[in-house]
C-alpha cells in the first residue's frame, strides 16, 4: 500500500480553495515577473539604448549635412580634418545632435586620416572633457569606435558593436555619409551603461527556478485533486453497479475525501434500507396471501364442520346404544374402535371450528422458559423411545409475558411433536435455545428456536407449509402449523421455518417484549 497525503484527506472544497490561491499567487508573480522581464532585462534595455543611439546618430548626419549644404563653395571638414576649423566645426555639429539626443559620446570617422575626429561628450552627463577618450581608461574604447566607424564605411551601412564588462556595457553605433566611392567618413556616438538592472543573471535564473517550481507544485495538485475525484467517482459507480447486482454488497470508506466517504456511506444505508423493505415487502405479501387464503377456507370449514358434528353427534349416541345392549364381546370391541374412530374425527371437526372461529386469547402472567420446560417434558418419554434427545439451552431465562398458555402450549406441542417425527427413523436431537431477539419491525423480543437433526423440508415446499391443508405426512391434516402459525401471530409475534434437505429444521419464534412484565402480577400468578 503506497503512501498517501495528508492532503488526499481533505474535502474538495477545501482543495480547491487551496488551488485557486495557489493559482492567484502564481498569476501575479508570473505578471509581475513578466513586467520586470520587459522592462529590465539586459536584452529589451539594450535595445531601447541602441534605438536611441541610432537616433543620435542620425542626428549627427543631418547637422553635418546641413552644414555642408551651407558652405557649398568650400571643403567639406571631413575631407580635411587636420584644420583647427574643421575640428571646431566637427565639435560645434556634434554638441548639438548630443543636446538633441541621447549618448554620452559623439564624433566623426574621416577617412583620410583613418581615425576619429571632432568628436564631444554630453554635457547631461556631468562631464564636458571632450579628450577623455585619450585618457586611461577611453584608450580601451577608441580602437573599438575607428572599427565600428570603419566597418560602416567600407560596407556603406550602419554598424554597431555592445562592449560588455564586467558590471557596464558600452554601445558604438557608426552610420557611414555617402555612398560607395563618394564616402568620406562616418558618423559615429557611444553610450557607457554602467548599471542595468535585471542583468543580474543569477537573480534571474533563480526567479524563474522559483516560479518553475511554483506552477510544477500546481500542476501536481491539480492532478492529485482530478485523481482523488476520478477514485470517488469509480468507486460511487462500482458501489451503484453492485448494489444492481446485490443488495448485500458494501463498498469500503478507506481513506477518501470527506464528501466521497459520506456518499459511499449514504450508498451503503441505501443497500441496507432497500434490502429491509423488500424483505419487509415480501413478508407482508406472505401474510397477505396467507390471510386471505384463511379467510376463504375458514368459511368453508366452518360449514362443513358445523355439517359433520350434528351426524356425527347421531352415529356416536347410536354406536354407544349399541354397545350398550350387546353381550357379544367381538361387537363390543368394534363399537369401541367405532368410539374412538369418531373421537377422532370430533377433535379434528373441533380443531377445524377453532381454525375457522375468531381467536379469542385469555392470556396471564407466563414464565416462557417454565411453559418451555413443562412441554419438552411431556414429549420426553416419547422422545426417548425414539431415541432422540432433548437438549436445552436457555440464555434468557425468568421472561414473564402475557400469554394464552393453552394456545402457546398448543403451538409448543404441534413444533415438539413435528421435530420428534421427524427424527423418528434414525433418531437424533432436539436443541431448545431460549434468547433474546428482534422482530421485522426492530421490536425486542423473546426468541425460542427448535433446531433438529432431522431429514428437513424441501426447499420447494417449505414456502407452503403454513397453509391451510398442506402436509407432507401420510396421515397429517395439514393444519397444526397453520393454526401455530395464526397463534402466534395473535400474540403480535412471528414464525419462521428454516431447513435443509438431509441437514435438520429449525423453527423460530419471536414473541414481543411489549407485554413483558415483572414476575409479581397484581390478580395473577406466574407459571
Amino acid at each position: 500500500m503506497g503512501w498517501k497525503l495528508p492532503l488526499s484527506r481533505l474535502s474538495f472544497r477545501w482543495q480547491i480553495t487551496l488551488l485557486g490561491a495557489l493559482v492567484v499567487v502564481l498569476f501575479l508573480a508570473v505578471l509581475a515577473a513578466g513586467f520586470t522581464a520587459l522592462h529590465y532585462t539586459t536584452s529589451a534595455v539594450l535595445n531601447d539604448e541602441k534605438k536611441a543611439l541610432s537616433e543620435t546618430t542620425h542626428k549627427l548626419v543631418s547637422e553635418y549635412e546641413a552644414a555642408g549644404n551651407s558652405e557649398s563653395g568650400g571643403q567639406p571638414a571631413l575631407e580635411n580634418p587636420s584644420q583647427r576649423t574643421s575640428q571646431e566645426l566637427l565639435r560645434l555639429m556634434a554638441r548639438a545632435a548630443l543636446e538633441k539626443g541621447n549618448a554620452s559620446v559623439a564624433g566623426f570617422y574621416s577617412s583620410a586620416i583613418d581615425d576619429i575626429t571632432g568628436y564631444t561628450a554630453s554635457t547631461r552627463q556631468g562631464n564636458d572633457n571632450a579628450s577623455e577618450l585619450d585618457s586611461a581608461g577611453g584608450s580601451d574604447v577608441r580602437p573599438s569606435i575607428v572599427q565600428v566607424a570603419r566597418t560602416a564605411v567600407l560596407t556603406g551601412r550602419p554598424s554597431e558593436q555592445v562592449l560588455a564588462g564586467i558590471h557596464d556595457f558600452t554601445l558604438i553605433e557608426a552610420i557611414p555619409m555617402g555612398s560607395g566611392q563618394n564616402s568620406m567618413g562616418s558618423a559615429w556616438a557611444m553610450e557607457s551603461l554602467p548599471s542595468i538592472s535585471g542583468a543580474n543573471r543569477f537573480r534571474a535564473y533563480l526567479i524563474a527556478v522559483v516560479l518553475g517550481a511554483a506552477a510544477l507544485f500546481c500542476v501536481l495538485l491539480t492532478l492529485l485533486m482530478v485523481r482523488n475525484l476520478q477514485n470517488g467517482v469509480r468507486k460511487i459507480e462500482g458501489g451503484l453497479a453492485g448494489l444492481e447486482q446485490s443488495l448485500d454488497s458494501q463498498l469500503p470508506t478507506g481513506s477518501d475525501p470527506n464528501e466521497i466517504q459520506r456518499i459511499v456511506l449514504a450508498i451503503n444505508r441505501l443497500g441496507a434500507t432497500l434490502r429491509e423493505n423488500i424483505e419487509r415487502e415480501r413478508q407482508l405479501e406472505n401474510q397477505l396471501r396467507h390471510s386471505e387464503r384463511l379467510s376463504a377456507l375458514g368459511k368453508l370449514v366452518a360449514g362443513v364442520a358445523h355439517e359433520v358434528r350434528n351426524p356425527l353427534s347421531t352415529i356416536r349416541l347410536r354406536v354407544q346404544m349399541c354397545q350398550r345392549n350387546s353381550q357379544d364381546a367381538a361387537l363390543q370391541q368394534s363399537c369401541a374402535v367405532a368410539l374412538e374412530e369418531i373421537e377422532r374425527l370430533n377433535s379434528i371437526v373441533g380443531r377445524l371450528l377453532n381454525f375457522a372461529g375468531p381467536m379469542s386469547l385469555r392470556v396471564r402472567p407466563t414464565r416462557v422458559d417454565d411453559l418451555v420446560e413443562q412441554r419438552l417434558a411431556a414429549f420426553r418419554e416419547a422422545a426417548e423411545k425414539k431415541g432422540v434427545r432433548l437438549v436445552t439451552n436457555f440464555r434468557e431465562d425468568g421472561n414473564v409475558l402475557r400469554l394464552d398458555q393453552d394456545r402457546m402450549a398448543q403451538v409448543f406441542d404441534n413444533v415438539i411433536q413435528n421435530a420428534i417425527e421427524a427424527m423418528s427413523d434414525t433418531g437424533g436431537t432436539l436443541l431448545t435455545v431460549l434468547s433474546a431477539g428482534s422482530l421485522a419491525t426492530g421490536e425486542s423480543a423473546v426468541c425460542l428456536e427448535f433446531c433438529d437433526s432431522g431429514k428437513g423440508i424441501n426447499r420447494e415446499v417449505i414456502g407452503r407449509i403454513f397453509d391451510p391443508f398442506f402436509t407432507t405426512k401420510a396421515s397429517g391434516t395439514g393444519l397444526g402449523l397453520s393454526i401455530c402459525h395464526e397463534l402466534v401471530r395473535a400474540h403480535h409475534g412471528d414464525i419462521h421455518v428454516e431447513s435443509r434437505e438431509g441437514e435438520g429444521t429449525t423453527v423460530r419464534i419471536l414473541l414481543p417484549l411489549e407485554a413483558r412484565i415483572s414476575a409479581v402480577v397484581t390478580g395473577g400468578r406466574a407459571n
